[in-house]
């Protein structure tokens, strides 16, 4: 058990690279702050349900969320911030950090949706959680460079927000005064179905932060650019123990980084004592589109790398970055491969074998094959949640069953 944890340990500590690694209490601290934000929204609903205007949920909604622990504590407890933002664009925050800018729709919308009559004990709570947010918001998306999916808003915000000094924040807050920060995220009937019927799958939240987000992984820039990086040796070889770190191969860190492999082979049993996995390595594209948990899973680690490249990171960073909140994200459930997500990633950059469409349904862009063994039809396009292929398999067993005794 000690010998396991020391290279649990030592693997950590390859992977954390500044701004690639999601460290351990801010993950927490993303955790909590979920947790109390939406206590302070069923707080502020019960003393003034006209709130609910505001926040984008009803009381009897999130009383449900209490029926339902486990579904709960998979929502909430995710390294995401699970509310979203009440104001999403860098124009409609302008107005409270900068003089002389007028307010925007999204402001004066919003300021009309707030009860005429506010108790001083809410306004004093929703001050306290507004600064609650925004403290999350800037350590974010100043501390990784998946910032953006991070915290559910597009990039542009998430460098404007970073951007911001504390004196700056503090004056907006003031000026903000009782104006709440964020909303209930998950508006679609679908989410209150999923949520009702069943404990949630982790593949179901996955699905509902993409589909929830303001950026598409068919929308980004993709290129996998490896030819024309510039890396010093030191960079080169921490980038290479980091991926390694991750599950990387020893082989696929020395054919991406051209290092020699003796050497590849020896970072490997340095960071995990024991040999790099041999024989061939994961070259089927059907893969991806195999099973509906493979086509999620594979489609979150493109819109992790593609946001990273979004966020101005280059190809090995966000390769890097995406391993580690896709474990984090999984945690333990990950059917993706760093060495499988690498070749993924160069695949669709390459050439449209696999390509990027829209649910025909929710809208949320997957994986879909485009090759001489399967082309799915983009216009025709039902992606795994619509079709209720997330939904815990024991439950799917359950209706085999039943099925087959009609």
């Amino acid at each position: 058990m000690e010998k396991n944890q020391k290279h649990k340990r030592n693997a950590d500590d390859y992977k954390s690279i500044e701004r690639l690694y999601l460290q351990p209490w801010l993950a927490e601290r993303i955790r909590v702050a979920n947790f109390d934000l939406v206590d302070h929204m069923k707080q502020v609903l019960i003393s003034n349900p006209a709130f609910s205007v505001v926040y984008g949920v009803e009381m009897s909604q999130l009383a449900h969320l209490r029926r339902n622990d486990a579904s709960l504590r998979s929502l909430l407890g995710v390294p995401f911030v699970m509310l979203s933002p009440a104001l999403p664009t860098v124009e409609d925050w302008r107005c409270f950090v900068e003089d002389n800018v007028p307010t925007t729709r999204a402001v004066d919308e919003l300021r009309r949706l707030l009860p005429t009559v506010r108790d001083p004990l809410t306004t004093q709570a929703i001050q306290h959680h507004n600064r609650q947010f925004l403290d999350v918001v800037q350590a974010v998306a100043n501390l990784s460079v998946l910032a953006a999916p991070l915290l559910g808003v597009s990039a542009e915000l998430t460098r404007y927000l970073g951007s911001l000094s504390a004196y700056q924040l503090r004056r907006a807050l003031g000026r903000i005064r009782d104006l709440p920060l964020f909303q209930w995220r998950f508006r679609s009937p679908a989410f209150w179905f999923e949520f009702t019927s069943n404990d949630l799958t982790i593949e179901q939240v996955a699905h509902n932060i993409m589909r929830t987000t303001p950026f598409q992984a068919g929308k980004m820039d993709h290129t996998a650019n490896w030819g024309d990086l510039r890396l010093g040796r030191d960079t080169t070889e921490t980038y290479a123990a980091g991926m390694m770190a991750h599950g990387c191969r020893a082989s696929t860190a020395a054919s991406l980084f051209r290092l020699a492999p003796s050497r590849t082979r020896q970072m490997y049993m340095a960071i995990h004592d024991r040999r790099s996995p041999c024989g061939n390595l994961p070259n089927s594209q059907q893969w991806f589109v195999a099973k509906p948990q493979h086509r999620l899973h594979s489609t979150v680690f493109v819109w992790l790398y593609r946001a990273a490249l979004n966020m101005g990171a280059n190809t090995p960073q966000a390769l890097i970055a995406t391993a580690d909140l896709y474990s984090k994200l999984f945690s333990g459930s990950e059917l993706l491969t760093l060495d499988r997500g690498c070749y993924l990633t160069r695949w669709m950059a390459a050439d449209n074998r696999l390509a990027i469409a829209p649910c025909r349904e929710c809208g949320t862009h997957y994986i879909v094959s485009n090759n001489e063994s399967k082309i799915e039809m983009r216009q025709n396009f039902s992606c795994p949640a619509c079709t209720h292929s997330l939904a815990p398999r024991n439950r799917n067993r359950n209706q085999k069953q039943r099925h087959a005794e009609d």
